[in-house]
């Protein structure tokens, strides 16, 4: 029981605390990778391109697109790390300065003459190709506090690996926890829901990597002991932060859905659940974004401050690129050439009105599995938690649609949620009960 003397300081004012306090940390960590040598990077750094060279930027397994891998910015990412000493390590780590020639498609073969000519006694080669440099400065880029210090010691190889061990041994203790917190049940919803999403090529990519490592990291935080709803957003919060930091916008909803479905799922929390846990739900879901937004935005007033560059208009019109209608091979994004587009696609291939039939029955069968008010009511916040993904989606409908092939790999909160939300309110007996009464 908190004592009455020292009452805790308003919530407004440690939340403040916990960010400013994650910014400085990760700032410092990033700074500090930045200032790491260059020359054994830059070895490392061209192995790995001509691993990469080798692969493709875009290898797909078993030849399906939605298991294709992204080599292309983790290319991105190398040049990154090989460039972070060509200034200072703060103006560096301000710029993020990347190369880019007309053919993106000789990306780690660019990377490669970059290292090259770094390594040269100065001599220009004339048969080099014009890399020109430019700033990825609305990131933070915080995947180089890893990825630097790896590469002084191994290749994309090596760090592969160990991006393996990590999630692995993140995702093995989120299973144990919720095994001894939650039971049975949310252990093997959280298993389904990561291998339908196939994890297990998550850490082949350091962009695929870290919203996982991030999100898991924050579900054992949640289950290693009973945690106060004002706790949990002040977690989510710090949460929001560093996916801002580290994270290039690939699967970012999964540090806020997984760990409060985690939250939801203890038992202390089910005997609660209702209309209450929803406002929790959408309490820290704001604390998450309030996160998010703030460590984004510092990134641009501060390298702004530093290089000089007008990065807040670059970030807020890339903002409105991702957010907006785009095209797609020769598409507008608008919502009427989303759906006209679905229609066709699904008709020419005579999938409409079967998937129609589906969905209907299967909203049908729904109904009239609902166990009763009560228990819809006690789910409500699962299915909040269950709807972020396509929400996340459909405010981001541009980026999620162009990049498809990484994004659906939020679907997993969406998985999980939505398996504990119908275990809860729902009861197939209910169908044969309420189809007698008739």
């Amino acid at each position: 029981m908190a004592n009455p003397q020292n009452p805790k300081p308003p919530f407004a004012l440690r939340a403040l605390g916990a960010f400013a306090a994650t910014l400085a940390v990760l700032f410092v960590l990033l700074l500090a990778a930045y200032a790491l040598p260059g020359g054994p990077v830059r070895d490392h750094v061209y192995t790995s391109a001509q691993t990469i060279a080798e692969e493709g930027l875009y290898p797909e397994y078993f030849g399906f697109k939605l298991f294709q891998m992204d080599n292309y910015t983790d290319t991105v990412m190398l040049f990154e790390a090989a460039s972070a000493d060509e200034a200072p390590p703060l103006t560096a780590m301000m710029t993020n300065t990347a190369y880019n020639v007309d053919n993106f498609e000789t990306l780690a073969e660019d990377l490669q003459w970059y290292i090259e000519k770094d390594l040269s006694t100065g001599a220009q080669r004339t048969d080099a190709p014009a890399l020109v440099p430019f700033s990825y400065a609305r990131y933070w880029h915080g995947y180089l506090i890893w990825l630097r210090p790896l590469l002084l010691v191994t290749t994309i190889t090596g760090v592969r690996i160990v991006q393996y061990a990590v999630l692995l041994a993140l995702l093995a203790a989120v299973l144990w926890l919720l095994r001894r917190r939650c039971g049975l049940r949310a252990c093997l919803w959280f298993a389904a829901s990561q291998l339908l999403v196939t994890v297990f090529w998550v850490p082949h990519q350091v962009q695929y990597f870290t919203c996982f490592a991030l999100g898991y990291a924050g579900c054992v935080w949640v289950l290693a002991k009973p945690r106060r709803s004002d706790a949990l957003c002040l977690a989510l919060l710090v949460l929001g932060a560093a996916t801002a930091f580290c994270d290039l916008l690939v699967t970012p909803i999964l540090t806020l859905g997984l760990p409060l479905v985690c939250w939801l799922l203890e038992p202390q929390q089910r005997l609660r659940a209702g209309l209450p846990q929803c406002g929790v739900v959408v309490g820290g879901s704001l604390c998450w974004g309030v996160g998010y937004l703030l460590c984004w935005a510092s990134k641009w007033v501060l390298a702004g401050l530093v290089t000089g560059q007008n990065v807040i208009a670059d970030a807020l019109h890339q903002v409105g690129v991702r957010t907006a209608a785009d095209t797609w091979h020769g598409m507008e994004l608008t919502w009427s050439n989303i759906f006209a587009f679905v229609y066709n696609a699904l008709n020419e291939r005579r999938l409409l009105w079967p998937l129609a039939a589906a969905l209907v029955l299967l909203a049908a069968l729904f109904v009239l599995s609902i166990r009763g008010r009560q228990p819809l009511i006690r789910a409500l916040p699962l299915l909040l938690c269950t709807l972020m993904t396509p929400a996340w989606f459909i405010v981001l409908r541009t980026h999620s649609i162009q990049h498809g092939w990484f994004t659906w790999r939020a679907l997993g909160l969406t998985v999980f949620a939505g398996l504990a939300f119908l275990y809860y309110c729902c009861d197939v007996r209910q169908i044969a009960k309420r189809l007698k009464r008739t």
